[in-house]
């Protein structure tokens, strides 16, 4: 039987780190903390150490690399076979957690596992047009009835697959139409340059219908000799990506997707993230410029050692009625009978036959 360990790096929301403890048992958790924040951390070491929780402090340089690092050395060394790492802002739906366990209970797990369809959270901003007559600044305001505007379970939400693109968008991108150029110092025109550049590799070597699949779970075999690259201030996640595919297309580890109809994983950006925090450091657009720029190149590298492919990963098979005419019998994971997710509502269940894109 593989062991499973849930891994929770927390870099400064106590409340979104007590959040975890909603869905996951504390025996199943290490909390990372890793941060800059010298409150945050005290707060954070003294709620794992009332409540019994396993956890590390490691040294951290404000990089969301260095965390993750840290989650790799600390996984590494550790008896368990297999990870998955949580985003301490992020969290796991119940189904997900029964979902990673049923995986790591399979007789060989994959070595790698990415989310595709993964739903996410922003701040609710439109309201309807009676609370708007009342108050026209409802409008903009995703804080109507918050007690903490730090605690992102009280912030209104409205879900989405949050990395999914329309195709009009890809066309657009891929042609260098999304980014409009200004008679400027010829900013604007570099930027339309990298950002059409990030979109052409996105579409070709990831899955032709989202920029991003994010990585949840881990193998010891996937761990070894593999690092988050801190050179990377946003990025670093799809590069490492990249480079799990490219093991996986050489035939040294197993990697596969799982399809995320029902939410195992949600991404919760109701609290500004690192994205969003350092896109107009040194000016407008110009720090969004200056992290785009080194990724781009960083995928250009990969690229021109052959590093980049096109061909599509396996999915992982989920078996949801075992007694339907055309249950897939071989599928990797199989529910149980009268099996219902518990998806906290944030889509329906059950859902359409079909997904469209």
């Amino acid at each position: 039987m593989n062991t499973l360990k849930f891994y929770i790096l927390c870099t400064r929301n106590i409340n979104a780190l007590k959040r975890h403890f909603s869905y996951i048992p504390k025996e199943d958790v290490h909390v990372v903390i890793n941060t800059q924040d010298t409150e945050f951390e005290q707060e954070a070491r003294q709620y794992c150490e009332a409540e019994n929780i396993t956890f590390s402090a490691t040294t951290s340089d404000g990089t969301a690399s260095t965390g993750k690092n840290s989650f790799l050395d600390i996984f590494e060394a550790s008896d368990n076979d297999l990870a998955v790492l949580v985003d301490g802002d992020d969290f796991l739906t119940r189904h997900g957690v029964w979902t990673y366990k049923q995986i790591a209970s399979m007789e060989s797990p994959p070595d790698v596992l990415s989310l595709e369809y993964q739903y996410g959270m922003v701040a609710e901003t439109g309201y309807n047009r009676v609370n708007v007559s009342i108050d026209p600044s409802l409008v903009y305001n995703p804080f109507v009835g918050c007690k903490d505007r730090n605690n992102p379970a009280d912030i209104l939400a409205a879900g989405f697959r949050c990395f999914l693109k329309p195709f009009q968008w890809w066309e657009q991108g891929m042609a260098g139409k999304l980014i409009k150029e200004r008679e400027d110092d010829g900013f604007s025109a570099e930027l339309n340059a990298d950002h059409t550049s990030w979109v052409n590799h996105c579409y070709k070597y990831i899955n032709k219908w989202e920029t991003h699949c994010r990585i949840v779970m881990f193998s010891k075999k996937a761990v070894k000799g593999f690092r988050f690259d801190p050179a990377l201030v946003v990025g670093e996640d799809t590069l490492l990506y990249f480079l799990y595919k490219h093991e996986h297309m050489e035939g040294r580890l197993e990697m596969k997707y799982l399809f995320d109809r029902y939410p195992t994983y949600v991404y919760d950006m109701r609290i500004d993230g690192v994205v969003e925090e350092s896109k107009d450091v040194g000016g407008k657009d110009r720090g969004w410029k200056e992290w785009l720029s080194t990724l781009v190149s960083s995928y250009d590298e990969l690229e021109s050692q052959g590093k980049l492919h096109t061909e599509r990963l396996p999915e992982l098979t989920v078996c949801a009625d075992s007694e339907a005419p055309d249950a897939n019998t071989d599928a990797d994971i199989t529910w149980p009978e009268n099996y219902v997710p518990d998806i906290d509502y944030l889509v329906n269940y059950p859902g359409p036959r079909k997904v469209k894109f």
